[in-house]
C-alpha cells in the first residue's frame, strides 16, 4: 500500500481513538432520565429525556471545613432541576426543582402561596395546597435542600417528606434531548 493510504487509515484511527475517548468522558460526566409523571409539568413532560451532569452532585465529603453538602463544583442553586434519589420512595430517580438551599427561609402560607426569603416563589404552577407537615416559616439546614415539582399539585417533594440531602442529589439537568420538538438547554 502506498504512504497515502497508510496516512488515512491512520488518520481515521487516531479519529475513532480521540471520539472513543470523548464518549467515555462524556458518560462518566453525566446520564439520562426519563421524566415519569406529571409533577414537573409544563417544564418537563411525561415521557420527556433530560441529560444530567453528575459533575454538579461531586461533594468534597471529608475535605470540607463546613461539612457535608458542599461541592467540588458549583452545586444546586435556587430554580435548577435537579435529579435525585428520594428516601420515601424506594430507589426510582425522581426530578424537581430547587426552590431553598442551605439558610433560605421558606413559608407557606394558608393561601397556598410559598414564599422564598419573603419574595413571593414563582416558578412553579398551581397553588400550594398541601404544605405538608413542616411547620411554617423554616430554614433549610446546611448540607439540605427544599425542592418542589413545578405541577404543585400533583407532585410529592419536600412539603411531603421533608428537606433533600445534598448526597441524595445526582446531578443538574443540563437538557431535554427527546422528544425533539421538546428540546431546551437549562
Amino acid at each position: 500500500m502506498s504512504y497515502l493510504v497508510w496516512s488515512t487509515i491512520r488518520e481515521y484511527a487516531e479519529l475513532m481513538v480521540i471520539l472513543g475517548v470523548l464518549m467515555v468522558a462524556t458518560m462518566s460526566v453525566s446520564t439520562q432520565f426519563e421524566v415519569r409523571g406529571p409533577s414537573m409539568q409544563p417544564t418537563l413532560l411525561q415521557g420527556d429525556r433530560v441529560v444530567v451532569n453528575r459533575l454538579a452532585a461531586v461533594q468534597m465529603k471529608g475535605f470540607s471545613l463546613y461539612g457535608d453538602g458542599h461541592f467540588l463544583f458549583q452545586g444546586p442553586e435556587r430554580g435548577d432541576l435537579i435529579i435525585f434519589e428520594p428516601q420515601d420512595q424506594g430507589s426510582d430517580s425522581v426530578v424537581k426543582r430547587v426552590i431553598g438551599i442551605p439558610g433560605d427561609n421558606i413559608d407557606i402560607t394558608p393561601a397556598g402561596e410559598m414564599y422564598v426569603n419573603g419574595v413571593l416563589e414563582n416558578l412553579g404552577h398551581g397553588r400550594t395546597d398541601n404544605p405538608g407537615y413542616l411547620s411554617y416559616p423554616v430554614m433549610v439546614p446546611n448540607g439540605h435542600y427544599f425542592v418542589a415539582g413545578d405541577n404543585r399539585g400533583q407532585s410529592r417533594d419536600s412539603r411531603n417528606w421533608g428537606f433533600l440531602p445534598a448526597s441524595d442529589v445526582i446531578g443538574k439537568v443540563w437538557a431535554v434531548v427527546w422528544p425533539p420538538e421538546d428540546f431546551a438547554v437549562y
